[in-house]
């Protein structure tokens, strides 16, 4: 299942591009920290949108609403995020994102589209080299569409994923990634940086429930963390 929750300041703030973590710890508040804290492999995704605005400095700037997609396939989680976003409108409350203090405004269900395998990116898509020493370069330790071991790497990282949510191995006997377009970003998170991709692209696979599930769960890795949110194309 599928949200978008507009969330909305009065006032226009101003949020360090780290800002990820900001999100994370309004889904341990609608979740709770031990509930949170159970799993390794977080069972949904999510992908943020400021609007247009100005980067100046390492801040977005002038921010007054903001559009928080969520994403699972785990409908006990997806009945969990709804109640606490609901519950948290009830409740008025506050969320401190940069300078902004940000109130639940509306939540709404989106529709699932029609996956032909086809998707442009809502969020970055971090892929982890295979065999990776230096966890502190990210050169080191991601990979890109282009990059050597980038295939290999996407269906390593992916069939980790899968079966450390689902329990079973997926029945695929193909898994490759085609760009249509991408570019390469170097993403600021929790005072480190992460290289990933944005872009559109097609799936080549010969498994429904892959699709499927990188379209539920978010491809690559740390979607728990924002990034992989996927959007299907047609």
């Amino acid at each position: 299942m599928r949200f978008v929750v507009r969330l909305r300041s009065e006032t226009e703030a101003d949020i360090p591009i780290d800002y990820r973590r900001r999100f994370i710890s309004l889904l341990k508040y609608i979740f709770g920290n031990q509930e949170f804290e159970r799993k390794e492999t977080r069972p949904y995704t999510f992908a943020v949108y400021f609007g247009k605005v100005k980067i100046e400095e390492e801040f977005i700037k002038g921010v007054s609403f903001i559009n928080f997609r969520f994403s699972t396939g785990n409908p006990i989680v997806a009945s969990l995020f709804y109640n606490g976003i609901l519950k948290l409108k009830k409740e008025n409350y506050n969320h401190s994102i940069g300078t902004g203090k940000f109130k639940v405004e509306k939540l709404d269900l989106e529709r699932q589209t029609e996956l032909t395998g086809k998707f442009k990116t809502l969020s970055p898509v971090i892929v982890e080299r295979i065999g990776y020493k230096n966890r502190k370069n990210p050169e080191e330790r991601y990979v890109v569409p282009g990059d050597d071991t980038f295939g290999e790497s996407l269906i390593e990282n992916t069939v980790r994923r899968y079966q450390a949510l689902t329990g079973t191995y997926p029945r695929c006997s193909k898994f490759s990634l085609n760009p249509v377009w991408y570019k390469v970003e170097f993403i600021k998170h929790y005072g480190g940086y992460l290289k990933g991709f944005m872009g559109e692209f097609e799936l080549d696979t010969d498994s429904r429930d892959m699709i499927e599930f990188v379209y539920k769960y978010g491809l690559g890795m740390r979607t728990g963390q924002g990034f992989g949110f996927l959007s299907a194309l047609k």
